[in-house]
């Protein structure tokens, strides 16, 4: 692969911009002979935002974090992970919960949204926050629940005007109990976003009828700029208009699988941003050879991931280090 020089890292260049939520997942754990469950910090957007900037990249975290104790110990988090927390909208509604538990080493999870930051958050306007070349990524629960998620949409839809637009539904399909309403928001990022990373179990509920190639020719003829698709322990699929890569997944001893598209999309997107092809022209023009560079790193990344409990990425060094064994 080849190597970033020096100065890619030291000037990072775009700002990512990540909205979405930021909740608090409690893993399981044995604990005296019974289960107990640990606070984590978590949620998909808030995942990738770190993946992002542990990859180099200049991270900015858009969303709804409450100024109860549990958003006190998100933003510590995001801050450690060196993402700028800036732009986060503290508020007195309490923090989103997540239960998890495993059947094998893939996570369930019992969700709880009411009234909380992510599901009434409403984010500032970016546009004049916006530069060159940034990236706009939106994703995940945080799309479900009215008003924040419609607020959400919105104001991606905006700065899509503008800016590259990245969508991971990562869909939660028991979560929803609107159905139309929360379809029609998928359908408007799905028109809207210059870039697309889903999982196939995404696709079989946005889309069951169709095929991921199917489904990726058809949004690439749409305007989308690359789409990708990821399969678990099989690795993940790129689309683009020069062509199509397949990338196998290395063979790690799993712990878990939480946050592993996350970190794929993370890394994805800070690998995009560190080499300045984060313009919709600049996804039309990526040539096979660098899209299959950028998607490897980002495997291997989500692969590392796997090998700890819970939702840590690995640093970039840890992934130049995996590849350099060959």
């Amino acid at each position: 692969m080849t190597p970033l020089p020096a100065d890619a890292i030291s000037d990072p260049g775009p700002t990512i911009w990540i909205m979405g939520e930021a909740l608090i997942d409690f893993v399981p754990r044995q604990i005296d002979g019974a289960i107990a469950y640990v606070p984590q910090s978590g949620g998909s957007p808030y995942n990738a935002a770190k993946a992002a900037a542990l990859a180099g990249a200049r991270v900015r975290f858009v969303g709804g974090i409450s100024t109860d104790f549990f958003g006190d110990m998100l933003v510590a988090d995001l801050e450690r992970h060196g993402v700028d927390t800036g732009h986060a909208l503290r508020s007195a509604a309490p923090t989103t919960l997540a239960f998890v538990t495993f059947a094998g080493n893939h996570p369930r999870y019992a969700f709880f949204n009411n009234l909380t930051s992510t599901s009434l958050v409403q984010p500032p306007p970016l546009a004049g926050a916006l530069g060159l070349g940034d990236v706009v990524s939106v994703g995940s629960i945080s799309l479900i629940d009215r008003p924040g998620a419609e607020n959400i949409t919105a104001e991606a839809l905006r700065c899509a005007r503008d800016v590259l637009l990245a969508f991971d539904p990562n869909v939660r399909a028991d979560m929803v109990r609107d159905r139309p309403d929360w379809t029609g928001r998928m359908e408007r990022l799905l028109a809207a976003a210059g870039l697309i990373k889903l999982s196939v179990e995404d696709l079989a509920v946005l889309r069951p009828d169709m095929t991921g190639a199917a489904f990726a020719a058809a949004q690439l003829a749409a305007g989308t700029g690359l789409v990708v698709i990821t399969d678990g322990e099989k690795g993940a699929r790129a689309f683009g208009h020069a062509g199509a890569v397949s990338v196998a997944s290395p063979q790690v001893r799993v712990r878990d699988t939480v946050g592993a598209g996350d970190t794929l999309m993370g890394t994805l997107l800070a690998e995009l941003a560190l080499r300045r092809a984060t313009r919709l022209e600049d996804l039309k023009a990526l040539p096979v050879d660098a899209l299959r560079q950028y998607l490897h790193r980002s495997v291997i990344a989500a692969a590392l991931n796997c090998t700890v409990t819970g939702c840590n990425p690995p640093t970039r060094a840890a992934v130049d280090a995996w590849l350099a064994k060959g």
